[in-house]
């Protein structure tokens, strides 16, 4: 077979491009940090990863989630704390004015701070989380009381409670549920009756009534501290359900921080690079081709006109 200068320095060449292209390789994997740089490489790994990155997707989701409704139910137990407070304070006040040695003047500065803590009662029932009003129901962009409504409602014992809501209760009222992982979705809002329902507002009027009231005696205040302490125990029992909720919420972002981790491990697993071994193999395909472009510039060096001289 006969070997020209030609053959030898395309082979050259050829072999000189294939180095270059194997180091142009090894390079864009340490740039990226990526085992391979498109699917066509390796369809296996470009599939799995497809895979393994929806699913760390659907878990941030799941996590925003859970964010999103701890805000909510961090929001609701601390207005519940203001208006236990509130109902506490109202039942002392209640008991002070149920000495018979209270005078009507005495009575009617209870009453002004009994009504401001009932109207401070129907704000809190229109607190909201973000846009979003978290105690009426699926009627979330309302609030769940009028406080114009609410006014008239304590000065005046001919209207009807329904007057002071806004849309009506239990018209609004309903479930608000978050996705908090697959298949399992949560209860996030309280049930408006429940908690500002007709018995709170209807037995606060009453009191209020009867404090503006100068035939009523003790024993007719007296009575109303039972109503004051089943409200009162309503609101604790709601308190305790709401925990429980929290405390199952807890439990699965910790569940959702592991499935975190072990997703994104897995995914770097099938995707990224060993980096040392990277680097070592970039080393040794860079010794590789300065030792080809050595012979190779030996081989095409010397030619027939070289020797013409």
């Amino acid at each position: 077979m006969r070997v020209t200068q030609t053959m030898l320095t395309q082979t050259n060449l050829k072999h000189l491009s294939s180095s270059y292209n194997t180091l142009a390789k090894v390079q864009e994997q340490l740039i990226s940090g990526k085992r391979i740089q498109r699917a066509s490489e390796d369809p296996v790994v470009a599939m799995q990863g497809i895979r393994y990155r929806t699913e760390v997707r659907e878990v941030d989701q799941f996590r925003r989630n859970v964010s999103e409704a701890t805000s909510w139910m961090d929001l609701t137990d601390s207005t519940l704390s203001e208006v236990t407070e509130a109902v506490k304070r109202i039942r002392e006040l209640t008991t002070q004015a149920a000495n018979d040695t209270y005078e009507a003047s005495q009575r009617a500065i209870i009453k002004s701070e009994i009504d401001q803590l009932v109207e401070h009662i129907g704000s809190l029932a229109n607190s909201k989380s973000g846009e979003k009003y978290i105690y009426n129901g699926t009627k979330t962009d309302a609030p769940l009381v009028d406080m114009t409504a609410l006014k008239a409602f304590l000065a005046d014992p001919a209207l009807d409670v329904d007057s002071i809501y806004t849309g009506g209760v239990p018209a609004n009222s309903g479930k608000i549920e978050f996705e908090v992982s697959k298949g399992i979705k949560m209860q996030v809002n309280m049930q408006p009756e429940t908690i500002f329902g007709r018995d709170l507002f209807e037995g606060l009027r009453n009191l209020s009534r009867l404090l503006g009231d100068e035939t009523s005696g003790g024993a007719d205040l007296s009575a109303e501290l039972a109503t004051l302490d089943k409200l009162g125990q309503g609101l604790i029992t709601e308190r305790a359900e709401l925990g429980a909720r929290a405390n199952r919420l807890e439990l699965v972002d910790n569940r959702l921080q592991d499935h975190e981790i072990i997703a994104k491990t897995i995914m770097s697993n099938n995707e990224d690079i060993d980096i040392e071994r990277v680097i070592m193999e970039l080393k040794s395909h860079e010794t590789v081709h300065r030792a080809a472009l050595s012979a190779g510039a030996r081989i095409i060096q010397p030619t027939l006109l070289d020797f013409l001289r």
